[in-house]
């Protein structure tokens, strides 16, 4: 990459990293005023009605990335009439999908009662109403995010999010505290969403004014050929991602109850807050990378891919380990006994955590290069087979909640363990994928090895003051993780480039 596309990637890794770092802490005060003040059953209806209408936004799933890739070429052109007609394409798409999303929320508001199990809601369909109009009001002015990031400018909209979230979080927590009302803490989040996405687009709008000297641009049938054909291979992909993330507390509700959602949802919240802070860190990065693939050498881009897999290898072994050493402990000081769930909860979520963070760097690569042919029905694949297994297991075991998280560990894999690495090489690269896939394979069985013997090794440490016990836990589980990676893999090309980078910072600093 350029030095421009550097420290652009650069800025943007930094201010989402410390944007989000910064906003877990503010979610996971708001879920423990949540937890004191509203229970375990409205916490389980938050988190159910979350997942239903992230499954209800399947339509746009897929679109704003394909709209990013198909603005590269003209922004690194300066072609400012072709970048306002895929803005205009991409106004009408998002207005369609937000009238889609709102007869769909409305035509299944009759038979929200089957998919909650035995437990009764005062206001449900208020709160249901209100999280429709919070989902409604994320297409309006949104989509113009989108060119920010194309622009390698995502540290806007992180900047964005970031205070009016603040504003919001801030303002559910007083109400939480004094109220205890579940529907005004709703009525929070539509309003600061909406007025969000309304000073984004007000920014957009000053910084790129020939939007408005453009409004009669039109994109090209052969561009709108290619926009479809990739936003429905996205669709594809994006729908399985949904169907293993996002259905799991609708199948907990439907089958077991929204109690134990409402259990599951700490691990959940854990797992997946640092799952949302690295995934804006790469995101951040995606529009540099279509960048560079455009101008750099295949050969180089290769390199790159195998030094950022490496790097994310290192960073999902030490995250897992620490999740797996250290999330049943942290919910049982933090939201008290009757919130930790088993062994086996335990040790599949961070599973299906570690296989989904080694996917990463592959995604992203695949995402900006536009490698997503047969996604639609590799991930058609992967929602059956995911939503039967974890029926099966749940009905048919007695595993209860592990079930549903083990049907969504067979899906990752059967499938996602090799098809979009195959992609990426294959359509992205152009280059044989065997290798690779023996690669990522062994790095994931290595990954798997190393999580599972740290927590054997570190189950040994008992100390009688529980705060000493969870630091030595810690300590001991980095030292343990850095070793046993150093002992692996310390003649590696990528681990000596990782060591010199980290050398180079710590000098500089000093």
């Amino acid at each position: 990459m350029e030095t421009t596309n550097v420290q652009k990637a650069t800025k943007n890794i930094m201010v989402s990293f410390g944007t989000q770092v910064i906003l877990l802490v503010f979610k996971f005060i708001v879920q423990t005023l949540f937890i004191h003040k509203l229970g375990e059953l409205y916490l389980g209806v938050n988190g159910l009605m979350t997942n239903l209408f992230t499954v209800f936004s399947f339509a746009e799933l897929g679109l704003g990335t394909a709209i990013s890739y198909n603005l590269y070429r003209p922004i690194a052109d300066n072609d400012q009439p072709k970048i306002a007609a895929y803005m205009r394409f991409y106004k009408r798409a998002y207005e369609a999908i937000g009238l889609f999303v709102a007869v769909l929320g409305i035509g299944f508001m009759p038979f929200l009662h089957t998919v909650i199990k035995g437990d009764y809601v005062d206001g449900l369909y208020i709160i249901y109403a209100l999280f429709l109009m919070n989902t409604i009001s994320s297409y309006i002015f949104t989509y113009k995010r989108t060119l920010l990031t194309a622009y390698q400018e995502e540290y806007k909209n992180q900047l964005n999010l970031f205070w009016f979230t603040v504003v919001q979080m801030s303002l559910q927590s007083v109400v939480l505290f004094v109220y205890q009302n579940f529907i005004l803490y709703l009525v929070i989040q539509v309003v600061c969403t909406f007025l969000s996405n309304f000073v984004i687009s007000r920014v957009v709008d000053k910084e790129h004014p020939y939007l408005k000297d453009h409004v009669d641009e039109h994109i090209s049938k052969v561009e709108f050929g290619i926009i479809r054909k990739n936003v429905l291979e996205l669709l594809g992909a994006k729908v399985g991602a949904v169907v293993l993330t996002s259905t799991d507390n609708i199948i907990i509700s439907t089958f077991i109850g929204l109690a134990a959602v409402g259990q599951y949802a700490n691990y959940l919240l854990i797992t997946a807050s640092i799952t949302f802070v690295t995934n804006k860190t790469i995101s951040s990065i995606i529009a540099s990378i279509g960048n560079m693939s455009i101008k750099n050498s295949k050969d180089d881009n290769i390199k790159t891919f195998y030094q950022a897999y490496f790097m994310n290898y290192m960073a999902s072994i030490i995250v897992s380990s620490c999740l797996m050493n250290l999330m049943t402990p942290f919910v049982r000081a933090w939201a008290g006994e009757s919130y930790v769930m088993g062994f086996w909860v335990l040790l599949f979520t961070v599973l299906n955590y570690l296989i989904g963070q080694m996917r990463q760097t592959i995604s992203a690569f695949m995402f900006a290069y536009g490698a997503l042919q047969f996604q639609g029905l590799k991930s058609i694949v992967e929602a059956l087979i995911n939503l039967t297994l974890s029926i099966i297991l749940v009905t048919q075991t007695n595993l209860g909640v592990a079930g549903i998280l083990m049907g969504t560990l067979i899906t990752n894999v059967l499938i996602n363990s090799w098809f979009e690495s195959y992609q990426m090489f294959r359509q992205g690269f152009k280059e044989s994928v065997k290798k690779f896939l023996f690669y990522n394979w062994g790095h994931l069985l290595l990954a798997t090895g190393i999580v599972l013997l740290v927590y054997k090794l570190t189950s040994y440490i008992e100390l009688a003051n529980p705060w000493l016990d969870l630091l030595a836990t810690v300590v001991a589980t980095l030292v343990l993780d850095v070793l046993f990676i150093t002992i692996l893999h310390g003649r590696n090309q990528y681990f000596k480039s990782v060591k010199h980078m980290l050398a180079k910072r710590i000098a500089r600093k000093k």
